[in-house]
């Protein structure tokens, strides 16, 4: 027997899948109350990246922990 590309397939689909249950799973458990510190840094990055890193101590005490 000599090697063929679809026998990659079948790990291929199955790499799919795993990431995929992989992404679904970490998505449900995510904590929904930092949404707002998120949408408020990335506000803050817009508005002045070059003063972003000073921010960014102030709002990762915001942030709770899972």
């Amino acid at each position: 027997m000599s090697f063929t590309p679809e026998l990659l397939w079948g790990p291929a689909i199955l790499l799919i899948l795993t990431a995929l249950v992989w992404g679904m799973v970490r998505y449900r458990q995510r904590n929904r109350a930092n949404d707002a510190v998120t949408e408020e840094a990335t506000e803050k990055l817009y508005d002045d990246p070059m003063t972003y890193d000073d921010k960014r101590k102030d709002l990762e005490k915001k942030l709770k922990r899972s």
